[in-house]
């Protein structure tokens, strides 16, 4: 699996170093052998990059580059980071770093953002993710699987049968609570004391849909929360960590040159819906964002809004267990010739 990190020097605060840190904490030779891990500096200076030349980049990742480009195409960059068009230089070098990671012949292509941090196994759960859409859903036609994902974009939708039918919902729970009230009554005459029909009534009618209501406010993923590959084709957010399987890449990367600029995210979503690609994401969440200071110029609120709060029920101990087991029972997919 090829990796590609895009990074850009950010105003009093890198993230960069521990996104690489958390990247190969806790690998073992044979996860980190499948791994081609290469870094794009982003900054047409990439001197101004504190990480840039630092030699544990060179010790530690598969490669290290700045922009290898025409002296046109560099002047273009140049222009695009003094005008600030974050949303056109983005998709540029969003494209750079998939073309660079495509001429490495790697089956996968992820690319990730300077600004997350991985939980412990999310390598094997990866290639096991990956090894499931292959193998197990049988899935032909799929742009991604998503390793980030913030559960605030996933909220209840007309797609779920519950809240396209809110009102018979709760119609169904206040009338099924109304009736077994009054069998109760019928039942066991000795409980008409406690209900008589001023209660049952407050029941039925407040107390029921009230908490009918706080069930559809509480959200439908702490009502059933999500695990393993699940199908994601709305309402993924956002680019912070997605991989690629090799044979989609070239297609989407004309399409997001063709666009020029934009949202990364949403054009590679409204590629995928052009030509029908099912979208896949890894649950819980194996990677959290961190960046509070965009590289964009976004809001605070923003950013602090881009967040997997099912990432935060992570215990370090037993994800390292989890780990531990799966390499022990060679549980893990492509590891040994994965490159």
């Amino acid at each position: 699996m090829c990796l590609a990190f895009v990074t850009v020097k950010r105003d009093h605060v890198n993230y960069f170093d521990a996104s690489i840190g958390s990247l190969l904490s806790g690998l073992d030779d044979r996860e980190r052998r499948a791994l081609s891990v290469n870094v794009l500096f982003a900054n047409t200076n990439p001197e101004l990059h504190p990480s840039w030349r630092q030699l544990w980049m060179d010790r530690l990742m598969d490669s290290v580059s700045s922009y290898n480009v025409s002296d046109e195409d560099f002047r273009r960059l140049q222009a695009l980071e003094e005008s600030h068009n974050y949303y056109e230089k983005g998709v540029y070098d969003y494209t750079y770093v998939l073309d660079q990671c495509y001429k490495t012949e790697a089956p996968y292509i992820g690319v990730f953002e300077d600004d997350i941090i991985f939980a412990d196994g999310w390598l094997a759960k990866t290639l096991r993710g990956l090894h499931d859409i292959e193998n197990r859903l049988k899935a032909q036609n799929w742009l991604y699987l998503r390793l980030f994902y913030t559960e605030t974009a996933l909220s209840w939708t007309n797609d779920d049968f519950a809240y396209r039918h809110i009102g018979f919902v709760f119609l169904l729970t206040m009338s099924t609570a109304c009736g077994a009230l009054m069998l109760t009554r019928r039942i066991w005459p000795a409980s008409r004391r406690h209900l008589d029909v001023l209660t049952i009534t407050v029941i039925c009618v407040i107390t029921v849909p009230a908490f009918t209501g706080l069930i559809f406010m509480i959200g439908k993923y702490n009502v059933s929360p999500m695990r393993g590959v699940v199908e994601m084709n709305k309402h993924g957010c956002c680019t912070q960590a997605m991989v690629f399987p090799r044979d989609q890449v070239p297609d989407l990367v004309n399409f997001l040159r063709d666009r020029k600029g934009g949202q990364t995210d949403s054009m590679i979503e409204e590629y995928a819906d052009e030509v029908k690609l099912r979208r896949f994401a890894l649950a819980p969440p194996q990677v959290q964002h961190v960046g509070i200071r965009s590289s964009r110029d976004n809001l605070e609120i923003n950013t602090r809004s881009t967040w997997a709060f099912w990432f935060e029920e992570n215990d370090a101990k037993a994800l390292r267990r989890e780990h531990e087991l799966l390499l022990e029972m060679d549980d893990v997919p492509w590891i040994e010739n994965a490159t």
